[in-house]
């Protein structure tokens, strides 16, 4: 499978990630898959000081497939997860200041296993909480000629304790660390993202 139309499937794309080591894959079943008509996918463990963080990349060539991925709100549930501490949010990265990434985040917790998981829908250089916002994207590109590479992206890691903060810390720093490669790979060369 390949993604963006560069020829460079996500698995060999994003191999590394600047300061954090890979841990390994964790392969889908073709039903999956199939059930989630990915064009290409990477699902991924990140260690960095002994801190895990795991990504998810659900990746689609064309718009007809916006809204194939799956809400975490509607799947988690369906597995028996817990879901506290919703919110929305924007984040600005420090290293790529014209870049911003808006999220939705969840708290999940299943048989005393907590996680926090930050999550976005990505149209070609754009990012959306929601998959609303994402279809809202994809028209207006979609007029402007901009393409159709669009995308889920799931980043989750584990919650110690009662403490939230420094679990979403170190998704900011994931984050940080692999969106401007992520945002360039979806864009294709498209303008960055200024709003």
């Amino acid at each position: 499978m390949t993604a963006n139309g560069s020829g460079a499937p996500l698995r060999s794309e994003f191999e590394r990630v600047a300061g954090w080591n890979p841990l390994g894959d964790q392969p889908l079943e073709p039903r999956v898959v199939e059930e989630l008509r990915l064009d290409d996918y990477l699902y991924r463990s990140f260690i960095r000081d002994g801190a895990v963080v795991t990504l998810y990349i659900g990746y689609y060539h064309t718009a007809g497939k916006v809204g194939a991925a799956h809400d975490p709100l509607v799947c988690f549930n369906g597995q028996g997860w817990r879901i506290t501490g919703r919110s929305k949010g924007q984040l600005s990265l420090a290293g790529s200041p014209e870049l911003r990434v808006n999220y939705s985040s969840m708290i999940v917790e299943r048989d005393g296993q907590r996680e926090q998981i930050v999550y976005w829908f990505q149209t070609n250089g754009k990012t959306a909480a929601t998959t609303l916002a994402q279809k809202v994207h994809m028209v207006q590109d979609r007029l402007f000629g901009s393409g159709e590479n669009n995308a889920f992206v799931r980043i989750s890691t584990p919650v110690a304790g009662d403490s939230t903060a420094r679990p979403l810390e170190r998704i900011t720093h994931f984050v940080e660390a692999f969106y401007p490669s992520f945002h360039r790979y979806a864009a294709g060369a498209g303008p960055l993202e200024t709003r």
